[in-house]
């Protein structure tokens, strides 16, 4: 499969990290896709987050190990001033 990012098609497989770099460095839409892969980050961490525990049982990842996730990855951006700070 092929992707296009700026106008050049992306061949073969690719890790997660190339990708998401790809699309953060390579992107036509310049420093806006950073701004949407972040945002992205962010929300997707608080819907984990507020989601009840049980309604995100049974997937491939234990439900603890992917609120973790979510928690780490939302420090993260709060602590790096990409993200709206705790209780805002």
């Amino acid at each position: 499969m092929n992707h296009e990012v700026a106008g050049t098609a992306l061949r073969g497989r690719q890790t997660n990290l190339e990708l998401v770099t790809d699309l953060m460095e390579f992107s036509r839409y310049g420093a806006l896709s950073q701004v949407f892969v972040l945002q992205a980050l962010e929300q997707f961490s608080e819907m984990v987050l507020e989601a009840p525990e049980a309604a995100q049982e049974g997937g491939p990842v234990p439900v603890a190990v992917w609120r973790g996730i979510a928690a780490e990855t939302l420090e993260a951006l709060r602590e790096a001033g990409r993200a709206v700070p705790e209780g805002k």
